[in-house]
């Protein structure tokens, strides 16, 4: 036991002491995680009290046919059936719609291949212009450069250029 407190007073200790990179990582994990999660938690909140409305109206419309039943014999239609009814509709269509079309990742299988084709067309075509730049902006960089180092370079004086290439002029005949 003493182990685990240790090792944990380490972990925790030094994602306290300081503010590091691995800390403001670990904090953007989190924020990231949160905001992705909210969608689902709403989600299975509204999924969960459409179970809870399909079983009441279960309940109800249960109730009120077996009352009927037993105090006429037969069972017609009132508002309180026609109310556990529209809640056993309305609470069942809401979470067939919440699990077949909101709920994140169920998907159909071609829409998943269709946006995953239109993620990989895209990312080709984003990769053409920025290589493109790349490549522009290197040979920008170099031609400065050589412009630069042409500019801090002393030039001799016109008189010095002439007695050199006479020089050399002798030298070969």
């Amino acid at each position: 036991m003493q182990w685990i407190a240790m090792i944990l007073s380490f972990v925790f200790g030094r994602l306290n002491s300081k503010p590091s990179a691995l800390r403001q990582t670990a904090l953007e994990i989190f924020e990231d995680v949160s905001h992705h999660s909210r969608k689902v938690v709403a989600l299975s909140m509204a999924g969960f009290a459409s179970i809870v409305l399909f079983c009441g109206g279960i309940f109800i419309s249960l109730l009120n046919m077996t009352m009927q039943y037993d105090q006429a014999g037969v069972i017609t239609g009132s508002a309180t059936l026609g109310a556990g009814l529209t809640l056993i509709v309305l609470s069942a269509g809401t979470f067939s719609y919440i699990f077949m079309t909101v709920w994140p990742g169920l998907r159909l299988r071609s829409s998943y291949l269709q946006r995953k084709q239109e993620a990989q067309q895209q990312a080709a075509s984003s990769h053409a212009p920025h290589l493109e730049q790349a490549l522009a902006a290197l040979v920008m960089d170099f031609v400065k450069d050589r412009e630069i180092k042409r500019g801090e370079r002393p030039t001799p004086p016109p008189s010095s250029r002439q007695e050199k290439t006479s020089a050399s002029d002798a030298h070969v005949h």
